[in-house]
C-alpha cells in the first residue's frame, strides 16, 4: 500500500455508537483522502484494504453516513463499462459541523500520488 498513514477524525475514537468494523473502514477510507477530506476509493478497494467483503464495507459505510462521518458527493468522470455508477466520492469532515466544500473547491482538489490506490494492499 502506498499510503503510510491515515488521518481520522478524533471524535470517532470515542464514539460508542461506532462499531469496530466501521472505525476500521473509516481508517481505510481516510488513507485515500485529499487535503480537503475528499476520497475516491470504491467499495471493492476498501474491502481489499480491510481484507473483508464488499457487502461488509457497504454496511459499514451506511453506518458512517448515518453518524455523519462521511457524506456522498456527486461522482465525476464517465461511467466505466460494467460499473454500477460513475464512481464513488466521499467527503470526510474533521469536525461534525464542517460544511461540505463548494463545487469550486472540489474541482481544484488534488490527490497526491502517494494517496492514490495501488493494487498492493499488504
Amino acid at each position: 500500500m502506498k499510503m503510510r498513514y491515515s488521518i481520522i477524525p478524533s471524535r470517532a475514537t470515542s464514539d460508542p455508537e461506532l462499531s469496530n468494523g466501521a472505525f476500521r473502514t473509516l481508517g481505510a477510507l481516510c488513507c485515500f483522502t485529499s487535503s480537503m477530506g475528499i476520497a475516491y476509493p470504491n467499495q471493492t478497494t476498501l474491502a481489499n484494504v480491510r481484507h473483508c467483503s464488499q457487502s461488509n464495507v457497504n454496511q459499514q459505510l451506511q453506518q458512517l453516513r448515518k453518524l455523519g462521518y462521511i457524506y456522498d458527493l456527486v461522482p465525476k468522470g464517465r461511467k466505466r463499462r460494467g460499473a454500477y455508477q460513475r464512481g464513488c466520492r466521499y467527503y470526510v469532515p474533521v469536525f461534525a459541523d464542517d460544511p461540505i466544500p463548494s463545487w469550486e473547491l472540489i474541482k481544484t482538489d488534488y490527490v497526491a500520488e502517494t494517496r492514490k490506490a495501488s493494487h498492493d494492499y499488504t
